[in-house]
């Protein structure tokens, strides 16, 4: 077995069937994902595959990512195929915001997402998924709240990742929040931090983010009109991981049988005694 068997192509670009073995490990680490950032009262959420078309063009992904966005088109009772009011998910913490949508928070609120995504990737890299799961912790607060918060997650979710035996690095990064168009709004979240992705090897000479730590600022809160607590626009953070980018990443590292990695790593992930 190769570090990457556990993944079988199928005849679309970018979309794999998954074995029992990997899926093993992706319980595995969903589990002790919920350990690690476990602190009560949290809810959770499991997200559809797909999200109203209105969200998505009310937070802008459709023009900060127009190449990644998944459309659906569905025939009408008229005969014509058209667009539907529907597109394919590409990150859970979009289904979170329009929940709290002219609400005002009475404390600092934090959900659990669980979500399958798709992103139109042009890269057939292993790793590189257009449809992949995605477990993210998401945050609604004040802006010390939200910073605080997610400054603590990722330096938690480091220290749980090298307990796991992997070698991270962190770099800052930018997703245009602010639209594609807005070169000095991206310079401007760069300059103060409010994407940062974990980099680790998911396989030989390949690294990609396994996990990102992001700070909304209020976008989300303005655009859904949240308040928080102290009765200012909310603001939000979010710390995401790719389930199979993680899961590649402990096989490159452990090697592709589970059963027979170190007793430590498997006991972190609830896999059981070595075979």
């Amino acid at each position: 077995m190769t570090w990457d068997s556990a993944l079988v192509p199928t005849s679309a670009t970018g979309v794999y069937l998954s074995t029992g073995d990997f899926e093993t490990i992706v319980h595995g680490l969903n589990a002790a994902l919920g350990r690690m950032a476990s602190d009560g009262g949290r809810q959770s959420l499991r997200t559809p595959p797909v999200i109203a078309r209105e969200v998505i063009e009310k937070v802008g992904y459709h023009e900060s990512f127009p190449h990644l966005l998944g459309r659906v088109f569905a025939r009408a009772d008229t005969g014509t195929t058209t667009e539907s009011d529907l597109v394919l998910l590409p990150a859970g913490c979009y289904c979170v915001y329009p929940v709290y949508a002219g609400a005002r928070l009475t404390a600092a609120t934090e959900l659990s997402v669980e979500a399958t995504c798709f992103r139109q990737e042009a890269d057939a890299e292993v790793g590189r998924l257009r449809s992949f799961r995605m477990r993210e912790f998401v945050r609604l607060g004040t802006a010390e709240q939200c910073l605080t918060w997610r400054d603590n997650r990722l330096a938690a979710a480091r220290d749980w990742l090298a307990e796991l035996g992997l070698e991270t690095v962190s770099e800052v990064a930018s997703d245009p929040f602010f639209g594609s168009g807005n070169r000095m709004m991206r310079m401007l979240q760069m300059e103060r931090k409010l994407k940062i992705e974990v980099l680790a090897e998911v396989g030989p000479g390949q690294v990609q983010s396994i996990a990102s730590a992001n700070y909304h600022t209020d976008k989300f809160g303005r655009l859904f009109a949240i308040v928080d607590p102290d009765g200012d626009v909310a603001h939000t953070a979010c710390l995401a991981f790719g389930y199979e980018r993680l899961a590649l990443a402990m096989m490159h590292r452990h090697g592709a049988n589970a059963h027979r990695w170190p007793e430590e790593i498997r006991r972190a992930v609830g896999l059981g005694a070595a075979q």
